[in-house]
């Protein structure tokens, strides 16, 4: 069990978005929270997270130590370069390997060497969207959240994303959300419907 969550409730005000959920997953592996908009699956990530701890109930095996998250904005450091930015993710930052590390990733998203060297703000959103995944996944964590991780994407480059969360998943536990649904049959994804 790399996570567990027992009868955990959350309300904006008068506002009940989730109400007793409670889910065992398992340590290595894929799932998709399902629902329609306003569900609370994206509440739900922040709560594993630890970036929200306003709710009832419990949460055991989450928290920022044990999160590495990609958020549907990028929140990219604007002074970083491209690079930069995905070292910025690991705490040895000068060593080569972690730059090689980088690159290498960054390469396998499809994003070229000549373009490593860009600040955010001149990514296209796409771009900035590999990037911030890209630092996701170099993050050594037991659990991985990504939030609409195809959503800025051309088919092309959401396969190479879709090729990159599958390895991901045979390392460590990967907790999606997705509208796309073709992506999550992609990745043979166990559906966890929030209602």
């Amino acid at each position: 069990m790399a996570l567990e969550i027992k009868n955990l409730s959350k309300s904006f005000g008068e506002k009940r978005i989730l109400e007793n959920f409670s889910q065992i997953f398992e340590e290595k592996g894929i799932y998709s929270l399902t629902g329609e908009s306003g569900a609370g699956k994206t509440t739900l990530l922040r709560l594993i997270s630890g970036l929200d701890t306003d709710y009832s109930g419990e949460i055991v095996g989450g928290g920022f130590k044990n999160v590495s998250f990609a958020f549907q904005e990028y929140r990219l450091f604007p002074e970083l370069s491209a690079l930069d930015n995905v070292i910025f993710a690991n705490n040895d930052k000068k060593s080569e390997a972690v730059i090689n590390e980088a690159k290498e990733m960054l390469l396998r998203l499809g994003i070229d060497e000549k373009d490593m060297s860009l600040l955010p703000s001149e990514l296209s959103g796409g771009m900035k969207q590999r990037v911030s995944l890209a630092r996701a996944f170099l993050r050594r964590t037991p659990i991985l959240l990504l939030d609409e991780p195809t959503k800025e994407l051309d088919n092309q480059n959401a396969a190479l994303v879709l090729e990159e969360i599958k390895k991901q998943g045979q390392e460590r536990l990967v907790i999606l959300v997705s509208h796309n649904l073709d992506d999550v049959d992609a990745l043979s994804a166990v559906k966890i419907p929030i209602k």
